[in-house]
C-alpha cells in the first residue's frame, strides 16, 4: 500500500501512517504499545488492519469470501467499500460485522479500544492455522491482491475526502 500511495504522484490530504507490528500472539504488544504511546493517537482517524487475507475458508470454494468488521458509527466504511468492490470489478463477497467497538485478537482492537474507528479484513480461518503445514503455495494470491487493492481505495477515500471523517449521528 505504501509503494502503491508513493507510485500515485498525489499526496494525500491527510496525513497516512503505514506500520507493522508484531508481537499480536503474545497479546497485541506492538500495535498495543503504539496506541498507548504514540503522542498524536488523538489525530488518528482510522485504522486498517489486515490479518490473515492470503488463505480462504473451508466453506469458501470460490475464493471470494472476506469479513470486514469496522465502526458502525461510520457506517460510510460499509457504503464505499461495497461501491469500490462493485464499481472496480473485485467480485469479492463481503460479510460486513459492525458493531460500536469491535474488539478481537488482532490489532485492530487497539485502536478501537482507543475509540478510534477501524476496519479490519480477513480472508477467514483454515485448517493449516497455526500450523507447519500453512505453505505459502496455499495462498490465494487473486484474492489477497483484491483485498489489498480494497484497502486501498478505501485509505485513499479517507486520506483524500473533502468530508470530514466523522461518526453518523444518531
Amino acid at each position: 500500500l505504501a509503494k502503491a500511495f508513493a507510485e500515485s504522484g498525489v499526496k494525500p490530504k491527510r496525513t497516512i501512517i503505514f506500520a507493522a507490528w508484531t508481537g499480536e500472539e503474545k497479546g497485541l504488544l506492538g500495535s498495543r504499545y503504539f496506541a498507548d504511546k504514540y503522542e498524536d493517537i488523538g489525530k488518528v482517524i482510522c485504522n486498517l488492519n489486515y490479518d490473515m487475507i492470503s488463505r480462504d475458508d473451508e466453506g469458501d470454494t470460490a475464493g471470494v469470501q472476506i469479513s470486514f468488521s469496522y465502526t458502525d458509527s461510520y457506517p460510510q466504511l460499509k457504503e464505499f467499500t461495497e461501491e469500490f468492490n462493485k464499481d472496480f470489478g473485485l467480485g469479492l463477497d463481503i460479510a460486513f460485522r459492525g458493531s460500536a467497538r469491535p474488539r478481537g485478537g488482532s490489532d485492530h482492537s487497539s485502536f478501537s479500544a482507543k475509540d478510534i474507528p477501524i476496519f479490519y479484513i480477513m480472508a477467514g480461518f483454515h485448517p493449516d492455522y497455526h500450523q507447519p503445514t500453512d505453505h505459502s503455495d496455499k495462498a490465494n494470491i487473486d484474492k489477497m491482491t483484491k483485498i489489498i487493492k480494497l484497502g486501498f481505495l478505501d485509505v485513499w477515500q479517507i486520506a483524500n475526502s473533502d468530508q470530514e471523517f466523522k461518526p453518523e449521528s444518531k
